[in-house]
């Protein structure tokens, strides 16, 4: 019945734009359907990519999916939808794209508890504004109102898609603040989007202590609940009924939705934990390819400059013949010619310039150094950098990552981390005291800046999560 359902909407959509010419109208459809069903928001959105002969319209089509799947909790698809966006970006010049791409890798990063850092180098490529709709979610999450408000009134500048639910949150965060007008100015403004409007009315219904209303609304949820798409609505419904049957001893409706609400959140928890660790490695692959681009395009720059310097030489040359010169003009001349030409052969490319050649003695002396480094665990230290270990180690950058890479057989980042990682797995099999310790105090020991980013390395290593590794320790013990 559904998979009919969705086929006649798109027959009907498809025949609509067929008759004004426009794919216009499939686009605005599949946005309208985003917030309301995601799914067939998604059919849509695949449809107009699968047919789009322009990228413009394939990567519109692509931020509709990549959203469709961030509301549905589909992480994995919404990250390789992104990077195609990216690979697409790089053909058009287009700052409205760049800014919505870059606002739903942000988003993504939020969602995977990912340090939106990790995009450095793929947010140096284009200089992007400040994604305050984001920055918006983030104060929500927080129950810190006021600043809620001001990001989301930053965002309306910025005029991105995300106007529906801008309201909702406008709605919630006005009412948490006492200003129930504007709160219901807002609300009445999703009344098409049912479960988002049906939500918000309950919560300012709870603020304002008019518990029958509040129930009205609640029981308006009950139709609708089993059709939201948006896991984190579905999250957030699931813990309103609870609590309200919890107050009410409703015990029974409480533990249903008390359970309903649990087998959810452990389904977002795995869910994003795997994806964590794909999204993580799609960074790492994006970042090593920007990398050699740059280096490519610096080598073709190179070469470029030196043709067109020999050009110029030969030129010079044959112009000096062909203006006859008197003989001191035209020995000078050719004594220039002379100096020019040894300088390019003296700047010219070595065939091996592609390679960091670094002194047999030197290499020598930064792998002792290494050693010592590792020996006296100062890797542990969280501020450690490239920069700062070259510096203590009074070498330069490029010899230390090229020792490490050759010697180590890995990147500066998983040198250190497989280090820490190696460090904690010692001290709990040596030490009791550390099976004891909590996750996030094991993190901070290693030298961590995150207990997410811990948990995410440490399963790369050992194949375990740091809680199950620790159960195995005290089985076999």
């Amino acid at each position: 019945m559904k998979a009919s359902l969705i086929f006649f909407i798109i027959f009907s959509i498809f025949i609509k734009a067929q008759n004004t010419q426009d794919a216009e109208t499939l686009f605005t459809e599949s946005k309208n359907l985003l917030y309301k069903k995601p799914k067939e928001s998604a059919v849509i959105a695949q449809f107009l990519l699968k047919n789009s002969t322009s990228d413009n319209d394939k990567i519109r089509a692509l931020i509709l999916l990549s959203e469709s799947d961030l509301l549905r909790g589909d992480y994995n698809s919404a990250t390789e939808k992104l990077f195609q966006c990216l690979e697409l970006s790089k053909k058009i010049a287009n700052p409205k794209f760049d800014f919505q791409i870059n606002s739903l890798l942000n988003r993504l990063c939020y969602e995977l508890g990912i340090e939106s850092s990790q995009l450095y180098l793929i947010n140096d490529e284009k200089e992007n504004a400040p994604d305050y709709y984001g920055k918006a979610i983030e104060y929500y999450s927080k129950s810190n109102w006021k600043q809620t408000i001001k990001s989301l009134n930053k965002s309306q500048k910025q005029k991105n898609s995300h106007q529906e639910l801008a309201n909702f949150y406008y709605s919630i965060a006005y009412s948490k603040l006492g200003k129930m007008d504007s709160a219901e100015y807002f609300v009445n403004k999703i009344r098409n989007y049912e479960p988002y409007y049906f939500y918000a009315k309950a919560k300012i219904q709870s603020s304002r202590k008019e518990s029958d209303k509040y129930f009205d609304y609640l029981n308006s949820l009950k139709p609708v609940e089993s059709k939201v798409q948006d896991i984190w609505l579905k999250g957030e419904i699931y813990k309103l009924a609870a609590e309200n049957n919890k107050e009410r001893e409703n015990w029974e409706e409480y533990q249903n939705y008390y359970q309903l609400q649990n087998a959810l959140q452990d389904s977002i928890i795995l869910t994003k934990e795997n994806a964590r660790i794909s999204f993580l490695n799609k960074i790492d692959q994006k970042q090593d390819e920007i990398l050699v681009s740059k280096s490519d395009y610096q080598k073709r720059m190179i070469y470029l400059i030196l043709i067109a310097i020999f050009a110029v030489f030969i030129i010079a040359y044959f112009l000096n013949r062909k203006l006859k010169l008197k003989k001191i003009n035209i020995e000078k001349a050719l004594m220039e010619v002379e100096e020019r030409q040894r300088f390019i052969n003296e700047n010219k490319m070595p065939e091996n310039a592609g390679k960091i050649v670094i002194p047999d003695k030197t290499v020598q002396f930064l792998l002792e150094k290494l050693e010592l480094f590792e020996k006296n665990e100062d890797y542990i230290d969280s501020s450690i950098s490239l920069n700062q270990l070259a510096e203590n180690l009074n070498t330069n950058t490029k010899y230390l990552s090229e020792i490490i890479n050759t010697y180590k057989n890995k990147n500066f980042h998983s040198y250190i981390n497989e280090l820490r990682i190696n460090y904690i797995i010692n001290k709990l099999k040596t030490n009791p005291i550390y099976l004891k310790y909590k996750v996030s105090h094991l993190a901070e020991e290693a030298g961590f800046s995150s207990h997410s980013l811990f948990s995410t390395v440490f399963k790369q290593i050992t194949g375990h999560s740091p809680a199950s590794y620790i159960k195995l320790i005290i089985k076999k013990e």
